[in-house]
C-alpha cells in the first residue's frame, strides 16, 4: 500500500506519488479524490490568489510539509482515470505533469525524464541516454554513453528531482550547447569518444 499524502489545501484529496524540483516546483502529480474536489483545486490553481487561487500546494504525512509550487498552469498536461463505484463512491485519479516530462523544451534544451521504479534492475544511466540523445542538437553516437553522461552528471546537466514520492522518480536535463559542444570536441581529440567503438 502506498503512503498517502494529504493536502492542506484540500482534505478531501490524497497524493500517492508526487516529484518536485529543485526550485519546488511541480513536476509530477498523481491525486486521488472525489471528482468535485479534484476540479474544485485544478480551477483554483488557474485563478490569481485575489480570487481564491493557488500558486502552492502543501502535502502532507504526520510532521512532514512538501510545498510544492505552481506557476503557468499551461506548461502542465493532464491525464484522469474514473474508478467504478467504491465503498467511498466515485473516484477519480488525476496525473498532473510538466509537458517536459513527454516533449522536450528543445528551445531551452531542457527535459524530465520519470522513471519507473518497478525497472530499477536497468541503470539509470540506461534509462536517461534515449532522452538526453533526444534533446542534444548535437550528434551522439550510442557507443559514447558512459564518458558523456560522466560529463554531464559532473556539469550536473542531470540531476534527480530534489525529492520524489512513490513509485516514480524524476529526473531533469538541462544542456547548454556551447559548451557541451566545447567538452565534446575536446574529447573527441583526445581520443576519448571515437567515430566506432
Amino acid at each position: 500500500m502506498p503512503e498517502l499524502y494529504t493536502l492542506d489545501e484540500c482534505l478531501d484529496l490524497y497524493a500517492d506519488a508526487f516529484c518536485i524540483g529543485r526550485q519546488r516546483e511541480c513536476l509530477f502529480l498523481s491525486l486521488w479524490g472525489r471528482d468535485t474536489a479534484l476540479q474544485e483545486l485544478l480551477a483554483r490553481l488557474t485563478l490569481p490568489a485575489a480570487d481564491n487561487g493557488l500558486d502552492t500546494l502543501h502535502l502532507c504525512r504526520g510532521d512532514t510539509r512538501h510545498p510544492m509550487v505552481f506557476g503557468d498552469m499551461d506548461r502542465y498536461s493532464r491525464r484522469s482515470a474514473r474508478l467504478r463505484q467504491t465503498r467511498f463512491g466515485t473516484l477519480v485519479h488525476v496525473w498532473l505533469f510538466d509537458q517536459c516530462c513527454i516533449t522536450p523544451d528543445r528551445a531551452n534544451l531542457h527535459s524530465i525524464a520519470l522513471l519507473d521504479d518497478e525497472e530499477r534492475a536497468c541503470p539509470v544511466d540506461d534509462r536517461l541516454w534515449p532522452r538526453v540523445r533526444e534533446l542534444c542538437p548535437l550528434p551522439l553516437l550510442d557507443h559514447w554513453q558512459v564518458p558523456v553522461m560522466t560529463l554531464l552528471h559532473a556539469q550536473q546537466a542531470v540531476l534527480p528531482a530534489s525529492f520524489s514520492q512513490g513509485p516514480i522518480q524524476a529526473w531533469e536535463i538541462s544542456l547548454d550547447e556551447n559548451d557541451l559542444a566545447l567538452r565534446l570536441s575536446g574529447m573527441i581529440r583526445a581520443g576519448v569518444l571515437t567515430p566506432e567503438t
